[in-house]
């Protein structure tokens, strides 16, 4: 197994830069190869200093965007890509599950995720949720083979996309047919950690089904799995941005 993890990056550059800290991490822990397209090269000196491989392409479609830069991985020496938002934060645990799990699968991921409110606008402002989905995989996380991904010509999301890439890309999937080698399993059964962190900026917000989760709060989970100076910076950007 190796790993190559995809991102597309746009605006919120504090909390970007966290989440290029993560990857940052990541390929130095497991060896994985990251990758991110973003727009107007914003984060093209962050990458670089990271180690990430960083792509340029407009912002809309994002569908366009997105195929723009798994094509990255066309000529590398990978055997699955990974998809993660820029606002998606996951353990060293959740990486090293999921590598493991997917090797014999074709496309793998979780069904379930926390969700941090940090968009004042809208539900769930400076609350932490549990998300779980019935029959359904949720979008980070999620593994595709690079043979599926040759298969559907290294461009997996309609291109005319601005929003619903997740059903895309699974849409495209399910047209190559029953031999795709598909699997999933419950990140909370794992005791594995995943958070898509919602913020001004996001295509979508909390859904209605995700239900409030007070067994431990945001601080505590981000502590718990990861290293302690990257969640004590998490934590500082989310009390900054919920203040009153």
């Amino acid at each position: 197994m190796k790993l190559g993890i995809l991102s597309a990056l746009y605006g919120r550059p504090e909390l970007t830069r966290l989440f290029l800290d993560r990857l940052g991490h990541l390929k130095n822990t497991f060896d994985v190869l990251p990758a991110v397209v973003g727009t107007d090269f914003q984060f093209h000196e962050d990458c670089l200093k990271r180690g990430i491989a960083y792509l340029d392409h407009e912002n809309k479609p994002l569908g366009r965007k997105w195929n723009h830069g798994i094509k990255y991985f066309m000529d590398k020496d990978v055997t699955h890509v990974m998809i993660m938002g820029s606002d998606d934060f996951s353990s060293d645990n959740f990486i090293e599950f999921s590598m493991k799990f997917a090797e014999d699968k074709d496309f793998t991921g979780c069904k379930d995720v926390y969700m941090f409110g940090g968009h004042p606008g809208r539900r769930g402002w400076g609350r932490l949720f549990y998300f779980r989905y019935k029959g359904f995989l949720v979008g980070p996380g999620r593994c595709y083979s690079k043979k599926i991904l040759e298969e559907m010509n290294w461009t997996p999301w309609n291109v005319n996309r601005n929003s619903g890439l997740d059903g895309s890309i699974t849409k495209t999937v399910k047209m190559l047919g029953s031999h795709v080698k598909r699997g999933s399993f419950v990140m909370i059964d794992k005791g594995l950690f995943m958070v898509d962190i919602k913020t001004p900026g996001n295509i979508s917000g909390i859904p209605g089904a995700a239900k409030p989760f007070d067994l431990f709060d945001i601080n505590t989970l981000l502590y718990d799995y990861l290293p302690e100076q990257e969640a004590k910076n998490i934590c500082d950007y989310l009390s900054k941005i919920t203040a009153i």
